[in-house]
């Protein structure tokens, strides 16, 4: 029997080390959409003293800091413009379905849409522009509070 992994690891050689290649992104998102320090911080949960600290080249930052700076990084730069938004709430609503075991039916109650509302835009069936935003945004929502 053929097992399957449900993930892949990709890595590459390069002769640069994990800092710089962090510090690389990082100088790439500050010019790209002029953030400062303070901002980089926070968004990507690093003490501003340990990100001063990583641009500096000192410190340290852990594998698991370096996967969540990276998962950041890249949606930042390269993630928002190869799907569209409806595409990213059918994800999260399917995640929702998944790992919260909610049904359609309680899912459209608890974002005030009629099922078949639901099931026709998971289906991509073309429905009011309205009713599409209203659960786009309310799925947004909701994936956002049950993981808070």
């Amino acid at each position: 029997m053929v097992e399957f992994k449900d993930n892949v690891e990709i890595s590459f050689g390069t002769n640069s080390s994990q800092f710089d290649y962090i510090k690389g992104n990082i100088k790439e998102l500050v010019e790209k959409f002029n953030f400062n320090h303070q901002q980089i911080s926070k968004i990507l949960d690093l003490p501003m003293n340990d990100l001063e600290n990583l641009m500096n080249n000192k410190g340290n930052i852990s594998n698991e800091q370096f996967e969540k700076i990276e998962k950041k990084i890249t949606m930042l730069n390269f993630g928002f413009e190869s799907f569209d938004a409806k595409e990213r709430t059918t994800i999260l609503l399917n995640d929702l379905i998944t790992n919260y075991m909610l049904s359609i039916e309680s899912l459209s109650k608890i974002i005030h849409v009629e099922e078949q509302e639901l099931i026709d835009f998971r289906q991509k069936q073309l429905i009011d522009k309205d009713i599409e935003l209203k659960i786009c945004v309310n799925v947004i929502m909701l994936h956002f509070i049950l993981h808070s």
